[in-house]
């Protein structure tokens, strides 16, 4: 496959690292720096938590406890997160407004709630005005919480499990680029940073895929040769009703997992097929992103599930209220907008009030597709473009169609504090493209959430010294 550096390709599929979890804890340390890593057999300049290109698989049960100790020695300032996890966002939590500032050893904690949903998560950066710059140059891994296979028919609870992080780079003079990112540029795609490995399966073998976009502004449209995917989670959502697609598009952030067989042998290819997301936005080519060797005699077929979990309850739910956000942006500045204003660290765009569900008519008046995400509370589509939706489960990240319009539900469970919602394609978000929501028990905004922002206000750099991002 044509790439924008030399690159060894074909070379069988190999995991990320893998941290376990073990007697509840998963206790590791991540010393976050500049240094070189090897991708796809070629050395490249970049940042890593551990020293590669894909940070490690951190894989834990419901109801662990994460800690790291991460040590800042990036030269600017940086923090961590656990995408789409429903945990506090407070303290030394999945705490995105922390400070976490160069030369600083800094202690994270994230309690797993035993209810927590099973499924592919993952963890990046998440440091206001380098979000981009600092997951495009590394920063980011995935996070899987097990238990998804337990809810499969007992034939298919032993199926082979396979990560498939995809995750993109474009590197010049051997580093990664990492300021004025053009993400419309030629970039290489990698699956576990090997370019187009190759994965060998028995013939009708059933595999779980955990399919993440791990990058920082790409999207992905997937198709998978010789097959369908049988979606069983979204955004590690298990499903109601398992749901069967030939393509799967992935704006970054979000992830599936799916089970694939192959009923003949021979050879098939994972692709991501050629996409545009949007007159203003960008326009990606056709990749062989994995190449998938199906050998030897057929095993017996088994029985496809038809669903992992019952419907969420939020398709039922009293709506306590209705808000409404518009998604804008100015091409010729490169700032991005929600209802009008672009992030300002120092205010709380919504006050929630724990316990109460509510639905967000998201509008995007924009000529580019924006994939919107939330912190902490998932939420279930209900309509796009005024069409009701039906949702096996409930997600974290949905594209807001070209000039159009998402309505979404979701409610206020367990967690009080204050978290944020944003495009994620961190080019957007860096440029304004994000708010704060406080979530508090009484519905109006708490003390500690503007102290922690008094906090973070002090302790960040000054936001044009942050900036450079492209589009």
């Amino acid at each position: 496959m044509p790439t924008t550096f030399k690159t060894q390709q074909r070379l069988p599929f190999e995991a990320p690292v893998e941290l376990s979890s073990a007697n509840g804890q998963l206790r590791t340390t991540f010393t976050v720096e500049p240094t070189t890593f090897s991708v796809a057999g070629a050395k490249i300049k970049g940042y890593a938590f551990r020293g590669q290109y894909i940070g490690p698989t951190l894989r834990v049960s419901p109801g662990d406890t994460v800690r790291i100790d991460l040590t800042n020695k990036l030269g600017q300032p940086t923090n961590l997160h656990g995408h789409g996890m429903f945990m506090s966002p407070l303290g030394i939590s999945d705490n995105v407004l922390r400070v976490m500032k160069s030369g600083t050893f800094n202690h994270i904690e994230w309690k797993l709630p035993q209810d927590i949903e099973p499924g592919t998560y993952w963890y990046h950066t998440h440091l206001h005005g380098l979000v981009e710059k600092q997951v495009f140059s590394g920063l980011s891994g995935v996070l899987i919480v097990d238990g998804l296979d337990e809810l499969l028919p007992p034939d298919l609870q032993a199926v082979q499990q396979q990560v498939v992080a995809l995750k993109d780079l474009q590197v010049k003079n051997g580093a990664i680029v990492n300021s004025n990112i053009d993400s419309n540029a030629p970039t290489t795609r990698t699956v576990n940073g090997q370019v187009d490995p190759v994965l060998t399966v028995r013939t009708n073998e059933t595999q779980m895929l955990r399919l993440a976009n791990i990058g920082a502004d790409i999207w992905y449209r997937l198709q998978l040769s010789g097959t369908q995917f049988r979606v069983i989670a979204e955004d590690a959502n298990p499903v109601a009703q398992v749901w069967t697609a030939n393509e799967l598009v992935l704006p970054p952030g979000k992830r599936y997992d799916v089970l694939v067989r192959w009923p003949a042998a021979g050879t098939q290819t994972l692709k991501t097929l050629p996409y545009s997301t949007g007159p203003d936005g960008d326009n990606y080519p056709e990749r062989r992103l994995m190449t998938v060797k199906v050998v030897g005699d057929p095993v017996p077929d088994i029985a496809w599930p038809t669903s992992l979990a019952p419907p969420s309850p939020l398709a039922t739910d009293k709506v306590d209220r209705t808000r409404h956000f518009v998604f804008s942006e100015n091409t010729k500045t490169n700032q991005f907008y929600i209802n009008g204003k672009q992030f300002d660290a120092t205010h709380v765009n919504v006050v929630a009030k724990l316990g109460t569900t509510e639905e967000w008519i998201i509008k995007n008046v924009a000529r580019e597709e924006h994939p919107f995400h939330i912190h902490v509370n998932d939420f279930m589509v209900m309509a796009v473009n005024g069409k009701p939706v039906q949702s096996y489960s409930e997600q974290d990240t949905v594209p807001l169609p070209v000039k159009g319009e998402v309505r979404i539900r979701m409610h206020f469970n367990r967690f009080v504090g204050a978290y944020v919602f944003h495009c994620h394609i961190l080019a957007h978000e860096d440029n304004g493209m994000m708010g704060i929501i406080d979530i508090s028990k009484d519905g109006r905004l708490s003390k500690a959430t503007q102290q922690a922002l008094d906090k973070m206000n002090r302790e960040m750099p000054s936001h044009h010294a942050m900036h450079g991002g492209g589009h």
